[in-house]
């Protein structure tokens, strides 16, 4: 019986510390949106040094690029028929602008998504700041701690 609360103790630690490092591996930040025949910019605000690592599905052919902040253009994807993938590291901080364009006039829908390493804050992200992980995991190992201490105590004064 004893031995049953403790490893009831320490399943429970693992799945709640399993559980909270897989949202965190799941952050990305994603938008979707129509492109007309008119093109779209979204600037992202990226710190120097950070490795940016993009995805992108469309319903049409879309042309995309990514510039610096100085505008220079530091990737050039072409025309993207279906998906593609894309990566860089960021050489300054600054904003970089993705350009998305449509040449048809049918519009297309575009989901693009992205990770960074290490993350960057973004309104629409879906991870939590390693930093709250972190305290998560140590509050999650401290309760299983003192859990297994009362179980452990409260069975020596039955004895």
């Amino acid at each position: 019986m004893k031995k049953n609360k403790i490893l009831t103790c320490a399943a429970f630690t693992a799945l709640m510390i399993i559980s909270l490092t897989a949202h965190y591996a799941s952050a990305a930040a994603t938008s979707t949106f129509t492109l007309s025949s008119s093109g779209v910019r979204l600037p992202i605000m990226i710190p120097a040094g950070t490795t940016f690592n993009g995805s992108i599905l469309t319903t049409g052919t879309v042309r995309v690029w990514v510039s610096d902040p100085n505008g220079s253009q530091i990737a050039n994807l072409g025309l993207i028929d279906n998906a593609a993938t894309f990566g860089f590291v960021a050489q300054q901080t600054g904003n970089y602008t993705l350009n998305f364009e449509n040449d048809l006039p049918a519009s297309i829908q575009v989901t693009f998504s992205y990770v960074t390493d290490p993350e960057i804050s973004s309104g629409n992200s879906t991870g939590i700041p390693i930093s709250y992980l972190l305290i998560s995991i140590v509050i999650a190992a401290v309760g299983s701690i003192m859990i297994i201490f009362f179980v452990r105590r409260k069975n020596k004064n039955r004895e």
